[in-house]
C-alpha cells in the first residue's frame, strides 16, 4: 500500500504525510501506555499535545492539498499563524471526538486517555471530585474557545502574495471541510453510540448528564 501511495503522491506532501504518519505512530504508543497506566499527574496542556498526534486530522490535511492540487510554498505553510490555525483546527476534531467518544470509552472501561477524564486531574480545571458534568462541560467550553480562537486567528492573517493568498484561502476551506466532516461523521455513525442500537443493558446510569454539543 505505501508503495502505491509513494508511486501516486508525489512530494512535497508525500514527505509531509510520511513525517505526520511518524508522529502518529509514536503518539499511538504514548496513548496505549497512558490508557494503560494512566500518568495521575498528567495535565491537559501536555495531554493536548499527544492528542494533536494521535487524532490523525494533520494527515487529511496533507492529502486534501495532494487532491486539490494546491503547491503552498514551504515558508507559508511554516509561518507561525498558519501553524497556529491548523493546531487550532486539530484540537477542534481532538475536543470533539473526546466529548462524543467518552461515553462508549467509559462502557468500555477505556477512558484513561480523554480530555474529560483528565480535567478531573488538572487542578486547572477547579473542579470537584467526581463532578462528571462538570469536566464535560469545561470541556465544551474549551471546543468552544478554541473555535473563536480559530476564527479570529483566521481574520487576521497576513497577506503572503496575491498567488499565495489564493491558495491559502483553498487551504483554509479545506481543512475546515475536513475538520466539520469529522464531526458529522462523529455524530451520524454508531462507532461512538449516537444510533438507536447505543443503549445496552450494561450502560450505566448516567443520569441529567450531557453527552452531545448543543450546537457546532
Amino acid at each position: 500500500l505505501a508503495e502505491r501511495m509513494s508511486n501516486a503522491i508525489k512530494d512535497p506532501y508525500w514527505s509531509s504525510l510520511v513525517r505526520n504518519n511518524i508522529l502518529l505512530a509514536e503518539g499511538m504508543a504514548k496513548e496505549a501506555v497512558d490508557r494503560e497506566n494512566p500518568d495521575p499527574e498528567i495535565t491537559l496542556e501536555k495531554y493536548m499535545k499527544i492528542r494533536r498526534d494521535t487524532i490523525g486530522a494533520r494527515q487529511l490535511f496533507d492529502l486534501g492539498r495532494w487532491i486539490y492540487d494546491l503547491d503552498i510554498p514551504c515558508e507559508v505553510l511554516t509561518h507561525p499563524d498558519i501553524v497556529k490555525i491548523e493546531n487550532l483546527l486539530v484540537d477542534i476534531v481532538s475536543l470533539a471526538n473526546d466529548l462524543y467518544s467518552y461515553r462508549k470509552e467509559c462502557f468500555e472501561r477505556d477512558a484513561n486517555h480523554n480530555h474529560i477524564t483528565v480535567a478531573f486531574r488538572d487542578p486547572i480545571t477547579n473542579l470537584r471530585e467526581n463532578d462528571l458534568q462538570g469536566a464535560i462541560d469545561y470541556t465544551y467550553s474549551k471546543f468552544c474557545q478554541v473555535l473563536k480562537d480559530w476564527e479570529d486567528r483566521k481574520k487576521a492573517l497576513p497577506s503572503f502574495g496575491e498567488s499565495e493568498d489564493a491558495q491559502v484561502v483553498k487551504y483554509i476551506e479545506m481543512v475546515t471541510g475536513v475538520v466539520v466532516g469529522t464531526i458529522q461523521w462523529s455524530l451520524e455513525c454508531r462507532r461512538y453510540g449516537h444510533s438507536e442500537a447505543a443503549e445496552t443493558a450494561e450502560a450505566p446510569n448516567w443520569g441529567e448528564v450531557i453527552f452531545e454539543l448543543d450546537q457546532l
